[in-house]
């Protein structure tokens, strides 16, 4: 009873750091004005604070997700990855008559994708995966509930990088992130769902990239 409780609590206390640093992170931008700051923030935030509460509260079930790899996931999660980004990209534009750009693209040079975007997307990566893990593993939901929480919750992050665009936020982000979440269930490896995330954005990046 008493390892059920301190689950539960540790659970919920997992995903209010989760809500309350991904929001603070949107909000850096409107606060902090010095390049060099933002840029910090951008590289560090995200990772640090995570990073912390997540060994913190889980520890070796924490450290468990960087001792896996998994080639097999990785393989099949850059195409599917792509495959559904993609489908539900053109299926928001069909609809919508367009889609907003990402914020992202207006500062988007070859050093800014080494130098930033690895750091960045491993911060989104312990956002949501801590919040994943904590619904399903310490507040026992069902993984498609926990899954589509983490989703919605990463969407919702994405607002300020979509000009606040809530409908193309949740019909596009919330599918990729649900096909990351089930790589890790089946990965049990951070590394995967980093790599496949990374891969999936240098992807879409490339026609800035090379223009």
């Amino acid at each position: 009873m008493e390892n059920s409780l301190i689950n539960r609590k540790n659970g919920y206390l997992i995903i209010l750091i989760a809500i309350l640093t991904g929001t603070l992170y949107q909000l850096s931008p409107h606060v902090i004005t010095d390049s060099v700051a933002k840029g910090a923030i951008e590289i560090l935030f995200n990772t640090t604070v995570m990073f912390a509460t997540l060994y913190i509260l889980l520890k070796s079930e924490f450290l468990d997700w960087f001792k896996h790899f998994s080639f097999k996931w990785l393989i099949i999660g850059i195409p599917f990855l792509l495959v559904v980004g993609t489908l539900m990209s053109s299926i928001w534009a069909m609809i919508s008559g367009g889609t907003t750009a990402n914020s992202v693209n207006s500062v988007l040079t070859w050093n800014y994708v080494i130098t930033h975007v690895p750091f960045m997307l491993l911060g989104e990566e312990l956002l949501s995966i801590g919040v994943l893990y904590a619904a399903w593993k310490k507040l026992g939901w069902k993984f498609w509930q926990a899954s589509l929480l983490c989703a919605v919750l990463f969407a919702l992050w994405h607002l300020p990088s979509y000009d606040y665009n809530l409908l193309q936020c949740l019909v596009t982000i919330i599918p990729s992130r649900l096909v990351l979440n089930y790589l890790f269930k089946k990965s049990n490896s951070i590394w995967v769902t980093w790599i496949v995330h990374i891969t999936f954005d240098v992807i879409t990046f490339l026609p800035i990239l090379l223009n």
